[in-house]
């Protein structure tokens, strides 16, 4: 066996463990990794590992780094749903860890596997691999069978309710492919971020062009012509769609929640298209509070803990990173 990396892998191999695999997201495909290294300031490497002529383990690893000095402290992979595997050994997983390891030692700080899927089955491995384990917990919706008049049931009475009141009001939610009205979303998801959320979110080119390649769907929320909401969902054919980025206008109107229909736009989509899983992609540690998760908890989905694995590549670089982070931002 031997790990690939970028274009030694065998493009129709990937497409096959894609539509073999439980564990397949939008973010380990071939779309996801091409276009990210197509959008300025950012990149991906990809990596399988190949036995007999069948990839049984392959992962994306989106690389960030924050704009000017924070980009020394902030250099990190993010592997979005984790690994996609079929038919592997622990050994396997064991030598594939390894080895992307090793070919990121000197690349990045850190990297980390925000799972979607439950890995529990090779924690000893990761563990033994030196990834530390995290208790992140996450909602996931199963579509399977059901409608949107179905689903609406499963919903807090509150979160009905306000529903309710938003179309009463004639708030209007659609999916679009206008790239204007995704920037005026962008524009609202940005102040959030800013002045509420206070993290770091990445520019608008790194949803546009995720957009036109289709990785990206956009669902708008409006009302009197203003767009008020929306969603940034990644989308996978048969197999889940992911609440990337959603938001609303605050204190828009006292009847009205953009935020609502902003999800429940990518919901309905799903119903439609047969998409199996909605992934609300994080709910925070399980022991620490995290209001977030009583908004996603409204929806009625079913609450998972997958967790995440981060490997630190460089701790001292790590350690000071995080110190360094937090001086910076005293001066933003």
């Amino acid at each position: 066996m031997k790990v690939l990396v970028n274009e030694e892998i065998n493009i129709h191999e990937w497409y096959e463990l894609l539509i073999k695999s439980k564990q397949s997201s939008p973010f380990q495909t071939p779309e996801y990794y091409n276009t990210i290294n197509e959008i300025e300031g950012y990149y991906a490497y990809s990596f399988a590992l190949v036995d007999q002529n069948e990839i049984k383990v392959l992962a994306v690893v989106t690389i960030y780094k924050e704009p000017g000095l924070q980009s020394f402290f902030s250099r990190r992979g993010i592997i979005y749903g984790g690994p996609v595997t079929n038919n592997e050994t622990s050994d396997e997983i064991e030598y594939f860890l390894k080895s992307v390891n090793k070919m990121l030692s000197n690349k990045i700080i850190y990297v980390e596997s925000r799972n979607f899927f439950d890995y529990s089955n090779h924690k000893e491995t990761f563990i033994g691999q030196k990834w530390n384990y995290l208790p992140y917990v996450n909602f996931h919706l199963y579509l399977q069978g059901e409608t949107a008049e179905s689903l609406l049931k499963k919903f807090k009475y509150n979160r009905r309710r306000e529903i309710k009141q938003s179309i009463s009001q004639n708030a209007f939610y659609a999916k679009t492919n206008n790239l204007n009205k995704a920037k005026s979303i962008y524009t609202i998801l940005e102040d959030l971020y800013k002045n509420r959320v206070k993290l770091p979110i990445p520019p608008f080119r790194f949803f546009e062009k995720q957009i036109v390649n289709g990785i990206i769907k956009v669902f708008l929320v409006e009302h009197n012509q203003k767009v008020i909401g929306g969603s940034f969902c990644p989308v996978l054919k048969n197999k889940g769609i992911y609440t990337f980025y959603y938001c609303g206008l605050r204190n828009y109107h006292k009847s009205i929640f953009p935020t609502h229909l902003a999800v429940l736009a990518a919901i309905e989509y799903a119903i439609k298209k047969k998409i199996p899983i909605f992934d609300f992609m994080g709910a925070g540690l399980k022991e620490e509070e995290y209001g977030v998760r009583s908004y996603k908890k409204a929806f009625g989905g079913e609450l998972v803990e997958y967790g995440r694995y981060i490997k630190v590549l460089k701790p001292l670089l790590f350690k000071f990173g995080k110190v360094g982070l937090k001086i910076l931002a005293r001066f933003k």
